[in-house]
Order: C-alpha cells, then sequence, then structure tokens
C-alpha cells in the first residue's frame, strides 16, 4: 500500500509539471517513421499539457502497475507521435486490468490514425502488424526501455535484449508468454525400434531424418509439445527446432565453427516465429531462418540437413530401419499433455486467428496454408501443399531455376531440375535425389514447410504455387 500511495504522489506530481508542451526523445533518438505512415496529431489547442511520456514510461519499469500502465498511456496520446507506439505495443503485455488496456488501445489509435477490432486479443496483433508495414525506429531510449521493461517478466530477457542494437528490430521482437526454457527442450532423446513403439499410428505426422545412413522419427505428437531437440544423427550433432505457432521444423547443425552449441527455448517471438537462444554464446537464434538476430554470433546462418515431413506409415516403408524418439518421461510436463496426435496447440490450429502481431502476408493464400519452401538464394518458392498433393508432382519454374515438387503425405520435397531437360517430375521421389523413368538422378534441395504468413515474413518478394 505504502508503494502505492508514493506512485500516486509522484503521478499527481508529473501531471503538474506545467509544462507547456510535451517532449520526444533527443532527435538523434526518435528518426522520422517510414515514408508514407500516417501523419501524427498534437493535441488540440488549449488541452492541459500532460507529463513528459519518457517520465511515465520510466514509472512503469519501476513499478508496472495498472496506474502507472494507464499514466504512460495518457501521456503518449497527448503527444499524437507515432515514434512511441513501440512502447505501447509493450505496454499492452504488461497492462494488469481492463481500464489499463483500453487506455492502452485508445493511445494506439490516437497516434496511428487506426482502430482496432473490438476483442481481447486483436488489438495486440492488429497494432503489432502495423508496426511491421510502418517501422518506427524508437531510438537508443527504447533499445534500453525495452530491456529493463522484459526484465520485469523474466530477469534473463534484460541481458538477452541487450544484445539488440536495432531498435526496429527489437520493437519487433516479442514476449511469447513463456520465461527463459519455459518449454523444456529434449537433450540426447531416447528413442526406440520400431517393433517397441507400438504408440505410433500409421497416420500420424512426423518429421523425418537420415544422415550418413542413420534414419530418425521425430514424431510431432512429441516435437509440438518440446519443440526442440538437441541430439546426435549419424555422428553429428543437431537440432530439430520446430516452431508450433508457425508450423515450422527444421533440422539444424549444431556445430558452428569449433564448436558445438546447445538451443533453448527463449520464450521470446519475431513475427510470431520461436526465437533460440544458445546456452554456449547467448545469440539470439530466429528459428525458420536459423540467422543469429542478436549477441556473439549474429549474421551467422547454422547450416541445416534434410527434413521431411510425412506420416509415420510412409516414413516406416520408406526407412524399415529408422527408430523414432520415445515419449519422454517428464514427470510434471507430461502430466499436462497427453502426448496424442494433434493435442498440442489444437484451438489454434483450428481457427484462423493469429496470436501474436505479424507482417500481413500477400492476400495469395489464407495466413495459416502450409506450405512447403524453398529458398535459392536469390528467389524464393512457397508451394500450398494441399494443392500439390491434389495435383501430383509439379516442375516449376524459381527465378532462372527449375525445381521438381514431389508431395509427401505431410509435406513436399524439392529437386534441383534446372539442368535436366525433363518434360515431368514423375519418378521416385528419395532422401537424395529424384530418379525419373529414364533413369536421370535430380538432386534434392534443402526445403522447408511452414503456415504461409511466416514464410511470407521472411521472405516478402517470394514466388507461389499454384500462381493462380
Amino acid at each position: 500500500m505504502r508503494r502505492f500511495l508514493v506512485l500516486l504522489f509522484v503521478l499527481a506530481a508529473c501531471g503538474g509539471s506545467g509544462a507547456t508542451t510535451s517532449t520526444t526523445p533527443a532527435a538523434d533518438n526518435a528518426p522520422p517513421t517510414t515514408a508514407g505512415a500516417p501523419a501524427t496529431t498534437s493535441p488540440a489547442a488549449g488541452a492541459p499539457a500532460g507529463p513528459e511520456p519518457i517520465e511515465a514510461l520510466e514509472l512503469v519499469v519501476t513499478d508496472p502497475s495498472a496506474l502507472a500502465v494507464t499514466f504512460a498511456a495518457d501521456a503518449i496520446a497527448q503527444t499524437g507521435e507515432m515514434v512511441y507506439v513501440p512502447y505501447l505495443i509493450d505496454l499492452i503485455r504488461v497492462a494488469g486490468d481492463e481500464e489499463s488496456f483500453a487506455r492502452v488501445r485508445a493511445a494506439l489509435a490516437q497516434v496511428t490514425g487506426e482502430t482496432a477490432p473490438e476483442g481481447a486479443t486483436s488489438p495486440y496483433a492488429f497494432y503489432g502488424s502495423w508496426l511491421y508495414r510502418n517501422p518506427v525506429d524508437a531510438g537508443s531510449t527504447y533499445l534500453d526501455w525495452k530491456s529493463r521493461l522484459y526484465g520485469l517478466i523474466d530477469p534473463d530477457f534484460e541481458a538477452l535484449l541487450r544484445q539488440v542494437d536495432d531498435p526496429v528490430l527489437a520493437s519487433q521482437i516479442q514476449w511469447g508468454g513463456v520465461l527463459r526454457g519455459g518449454i523444456p527442450e529434449l537433450n540426447n532423446p531416447a528413442t526406440l525400434a520400431p517393433a517397441d513403439a507400438g504408440y505410433m499410428q500409421d497416420d500420424e505426422l512426423t518429421f523425418g531424418a537420415v544422415i550418413d545412413g542413420d534414419a530418425r522419427s521425430y514424431p510431432h505428437r512429441i516435437l509440438d509439445h518440446h519443440e526442440l531437440a538437441n541430439d546426435t544423427l549419424g555422428g553429428e550433432p543437431v537440432a530439430l527446432a520446430n516452431c508450433t505457432l508457425c508450423r515450422t521444423g527444421v533440422l539444424f547443425s549444431r556445430r558452428v565453427g569449433d564448436r558445438v552449441l546447445q538451443f533453448e527455448t527463449s520464450g521470446l517471438l519475431i513475427n510470431s516465429n520461436k526465437i533460440m537462444v544458445d546456452l554456449e554464446t547467448e545469440t539470439l537464434w530466429e528459428q525458420l531462418t536459423g540467422i543469429g538476430l542478436a549477441g556473439e554470433l549474429a549474421g551467422t546462418e547454422l547450416d541445416r540437413f534434410f527434413l521431411t515431413v510425412t506420416t509415420w506409415g510412409d516414413w516406416l516403408a520408406e526407412h524399415p530401419d529408422t527408430d523414432v524418439v520415445a515419449v519422454p518421461d517428464d514427470g510434471d510436463f507430461r502430466a499436462n499433455y497427453s502426448y496424442e496426435p494433434g493435442d498440442a496447440y489444437a484451438s489454434y490450429y483450428e481457427s484462423d486467428e493469429l496470436w501474436f502481431p505479424v507482417l500481413e502476408a500477400a492476400d495469395v493464400f489464407p495466413p495459416k496454408t502450409e506450405v512447403a519452401t524453398l529458398d535459392l538464394g536469390d528467389a524464393q518458392l512457397a508451394v500450398d501443399v494441399d494443392a500439390l498433393r491434389a495435383a501430383g508432382p509439379q516442375l516449376v519454374p524459381v527465378g532462372d531455376s527449375l525445381v521438381a515438387v514431389v508431395p509427401t503425405s505431410g509435406g513436399a520435397r524439392f529437386y534441383d531440375a534446372t539442368a535436366s531437360g525433363v518434360a515431368d517430375a514423375a519418378g521416385e521421389a528419395g532422401e537424395e535425389a529424384l530418379v525419373l523413368a529414364g533413369g536421370t538422378r535430380l538432386p534434392r534441395l534443402q526445403s522447408g514447410q511452414s503456415f504461409w504468413f511466416a514464410w511470407y515474413g521472411a521472405f516478402p518478394a517470394t514466388e507461389w504455387w499454384p500462381a493462380g
């Protein structure tokens, strides 16, 4: 109670400062917003001047009460300055009651000139997506403030975010609702022979990988709960990283130079995509691209291995010598989940709703359409998985290349047909090559799979199939 009374006194003192204009961060810390962003508005003539927004925001990181959040939102609303949009997006995450949430939403409507639809989560996703469309550089003051604010959620977040030196990137990084390590990764998971894996069902989805002749199945029923597996396959240290929010599994090498990294969930997201952190360097990694976002290895791209999304029955038929990751015996964590196929994120996958801010994708496919994906460096491709399964193998031009795309029972594999002179993609699709009827071998290309919104967020210049 004493802390609450002190806060009331501070708020009253700031509100009666007698200032005649509100102040934004210094020019070198608050560059103008991008061209084409909505015009800002100023307080109405004769309106009472409020406190300095930065003063009010400082109160939030001192004591993040609903009262302090409301006070900061009102102070920002009076300025009408878009440079404060990143602050307001973050205030949504700590708004403690309906009143403070409503005041933050009202401030966002004031400074952006747009009104979010009604709903408990829609203002957060709506205005967060606005920020992707209209990047705002809020300067070094914002970098420091956000690091401290997120440190109130999890002390580890402050150190992780202090590695980020780009205010626009910092504004796009959002809390995913769990603390660092809050989704426990699997480390050297136990495996079983197929004969001992009676829990597996022929039609359930699995990630499948083969390295140096060793085949392994990583069932969705397990990786959709744990999202990360630090493992060794075929003598190679690997990490299977699975972002459930964007339906993306990637098999990365854990080797970077002469080091072997171990990954865990950071608790942070970008474009609703999982951000990983490694224990050796504390670098933040974007899961879909495998690129270091911030930290010692920022800019480094992780190597990856082929990964196939298919059903257990098809994987076992192709690789009868495979093993399969066992259902973990993980105590309290297991008590919360059945590990039955499809029980993880079931309501999320059944709806069109996105829980977190994203870059609004081109209106080519619905945002949660599963697409098989290819990045050739100078060109990218997204293929509608359901449409491909219905149409069968396809030859698809991508930039200056030609690729053969062959459906699996859960996704697709891609093969290089650029120099082949072939007229169709019919043949026997394997882990390393597509063997056509005449014996021509097309080498396999590294590919991925995700929801359309996630792929577009990383590669907005992508091509797509079907083109119509």
